[in-house]
């Protein structure tokens, strides 16, 4: 068996007699040692003993977390009476003092508490410890439940509101432990130590504000019937998602999903819209029983029943007296029809909660649509069929094979269907500019071939472009491009030769080259567009470069008789004409719901049908060889790769 451990500072535990000790560990953790039970046994035993035999034993006298004690006329120290004013707080700082166990005291100022009644509640708190000792926090709840129902006190109430709080159930383990520092006189440590826990549960509970509905409609949140329109307090709910319904006769249901965060409050307008297409619904109990009517998980009524509801499938359920009820009834209601349904009233042995995912998922059993969301009902033991469906998910089932006094939970997370329409995005037009540095290592061509104690820059340069595109829901789309670019790159210092007029040999020298590229691009794109939290881009474009190489050259050349000439700067201007490819990949990110930045890199590849070249009617004037000639050498290569890092921006219609 486990350790038995103390509760961490701070926080409180179950309690029995006056010891507090931890729930027991989650499913998977090892039992309680024996000492626990014993120790269980004896604490048991000290509260079943009259004061007298306490006060003999040098035992102490019972505590007011204790369970109520079947020797006492009234209830044990620290129970609340309703309708009877609480005990006085003790100072601050000391215990609170407690009350005189043989002092007569009733539950109400009407009904005396009986003998029989306390002997009850003793029973189900003694199961409570039991069973908390075996790790079932449900089961023992339930029992912590029904001893406070019977004849509250401050051991019931503080051992449920821990029960509820170790199964997350927050909203309800707020609301006990609060009703535990309202309802019963305690110490100050053990105030402060409520007082903590309070405000952790408040961290994990929100609040549904509900407006704009009709007085009288009937709320139900997440399964759970959370009373009528105006609710008399804040509705609150652990932090999560729910599913709010609204219901009232003769209007149409109002049904909504609401993620609430710890702490906040989510309003909820309403509004209902009075029933245009009807039909009635007849529900009568089939031994003539008086039992409570659920349409659609919300009471309307009690049988035998007739009422006003909308067009369509509904849910039907009766519910009496403890584990009285029916199970999920299909009740189709056709226009202007009356549907009657002849139900039997039963024991419903076993309660079973399904939690789908996601949490608006609707939820069928035995073919029965029990609503969207959580559902949590009473069915007979036996076998189950549990289904959760959901537009663009793949259909989950489960059977569930429930044993009488069973309480099954089954959590179904569905799987997203790929194929489904739903997540087939509508088609759409795109429109994105751009902006690009570019980077080559040579421009290519003779100019740019460097040998010998030539040396060459990289070229640099910018880059633009403006795309449009049509997008397929798919993300493939289909569109244009425009743009242009400009490039530099100097050679310094190259192998050159001037060809002076009418002189075979050329003079030999050097010369240096500065080379500028400059054009409009256009051509047509096919891209994919991936939709996520990074949206992703992957395009691919093809087009024209018309564009003009400009190259300003000069250099120094030795004459036939060994003078020097300088020759002048001199510039070519020469059509570019290239095929062009431009792969890119980008990743970015949204803002302003349309709008989509992004970083990237493009890869621009030129293709030249044909090469650009110098002008060679350009004259040269060559000193006293006369006038010269740079032969028509290539001033670019036919394929230049650039590469185009920069950043987008997009916006879709």
């Amino acid at each position: 068996m486990g350790e038995l451990e103390r509760p961490p500072a701070g926080r409180s535990g179950p309690t029995q007699g006056s010891e507090t000790v931890d729930l027991p560990a989650r499913k998977g953790a090892p039992r309680r040692r024996a000492a626990f039970l014993t120790a269980l046994a004896a604490g048991l035993l000290t509260a079943l003993a009259p004061p007298h035999a306490r006060a003999q034993s040098g035992a102490p006298p019972a505590e007011a977390t204790r369970a109520p004690s079947p020797g006492a006329a009234g209830p044990s120290p620290g129970a609340a009476s309703p309708g009877a004013a609480p005990p006085a707080p003790a100072a601050s700082g000391e215990a609170a003092p407690a009350e005189d166990p043989a002092s007569p005291r009733s539950l109400g100022d009407e009904v005396p508490v009986s003998e029989a009644v306390r002997q009850e509640a003793l029973q189900h708190f003694e199961r409570g410890l039991a069973l908390l000792g075996q790790g079932a926090l449900g089961p023992a709840l339930a029992e912590f439940m029904l001893s406070r129902k019977l004849f509250p006190t401050r051991a019931a109430t503080r051992n449920a509101a821990i029960a509820l709080r170790e199964l997350r159930r927050y909203d309800e383990a707020l609301d006990m432990f609060e009703a535990f520092l309202r309802d019963f006189n305690v110490s100050a440590a053990e105030r402060t130590a409520v007082q903590r826990d309070i405000a952790e549960l408040r961290a994990r509970v929100g609040t549904i504000d509900v407006t704009g509905a009709e007085p009288g409609a009937s709320i139900v949140v997440s399964g759970e019937d959370r009373g009528q329109y105006p609710p008399f307090k804040p509705i609150r709910v652990p932090a999560g998602p729910h599913v709010i319904r609204v219901f009232k006769e003769g209007f149409e249901s109002f049904e909504r999903r609401v993620d609430v965060a710890g702490g906040q409050t989510v309003p909820v307008q309403a509004r209902l819209r009075r029933l245009t297409r009807s039909g009635r619904l007849r529900v009568v109990e089939r031994t003539g029983k008086t039992v409570d009517v659920l349409v659609d998980n919300v009471v309307v009524g009690r049988t035998p029943w007739l009422g006003t509801l909308s067009v369509g499938n509904h849910m039907v359920t009766l519910r009496g007296e403890g584990k009285l009820g029916s199970q999920p009834t299909a009740a189709p209601v056709r226009p202007q029809e009356l549907t009657t349904l002849s139900l039997l009233a039963e024991e419903l042995d076993a309660s079973l909660r399904v939690n789908p995912t996601p949490p608006g998922a609707s939820v069928w059993i035995n073919s029965v649509n029990v609503g969207n969301g959580v559902w949590l009902g009473r069915l007979k033991s036996g076998r189950h069929q549990v289904e959760v469906k959901a537009d663009g998910f793949i259909t989950a089932s489960r059977a569930v094979t429930l044993d009488s006094g069973e309480r099954e939970v089954v959590t179904l997370q569905l799987e997203r269907d790929e194929d489904a329409p739903i997540w087939r995005r509508p088609p759409k037009i795109a429109f994105d500019a751009s902006a690009s540095f570019l980077l080559a290592p040579t421009l290519g061509g003779d100019v740019a071939g460097c040998s010998g104690g030539c040396s060459r820059s990289l070229a640099l340069g910018a880059a633009a472009f403006l795309h449009g595109a049509y997008e397929l829901g798919s993300g493939l789309g289909f569109g244009v491009e425009v743009g242009g670019l400009l490039a530099f790159q100097g050679v310094e210092n190259r192998d050159a030769a001037l060809y002076p007029v009418g002189v075979s040999e050329p003079d030999r020298g050097r010369a240096d080259d500065d080379l500028r590229l400059s054009g409009a691009l256009i051509g047509a794109t096919i891209g994919y567009h991936v939709e996520q939290r990074f949206p992703l881009l992957f395009r691919l474009g093809a087009g024209v470069l018309l564009g003009q190489v400009r190259d300003e050259r000069r250099g120094q050349f030795t004459a036939r008789d060994g003078s020097a000439i300088y020759a002048e700067p001199a510039a070519a201007f020469s059509s570019a004409t290239y095929l062009y490819l431009d792969p890119e990949a980008r990743i970015g990110a949204r803002f302003a719901e349309r709008f989509e930045v992004s970083a990237g890199v493009k890869l621009l590849v030129l293709i030249a049908p044909e090469l650009p070249r110098w002008d060679s009617t350009i004259e040269i004037p060559a000193s006293t060889d006369g006038i010269g000639t740079y032969r028509p050498e290539p001033v670019m290569g036919d394929l230049v790769f650039m590469v185009a890092p920069g950043v987008s921006l997009r916006y879709d219609f």
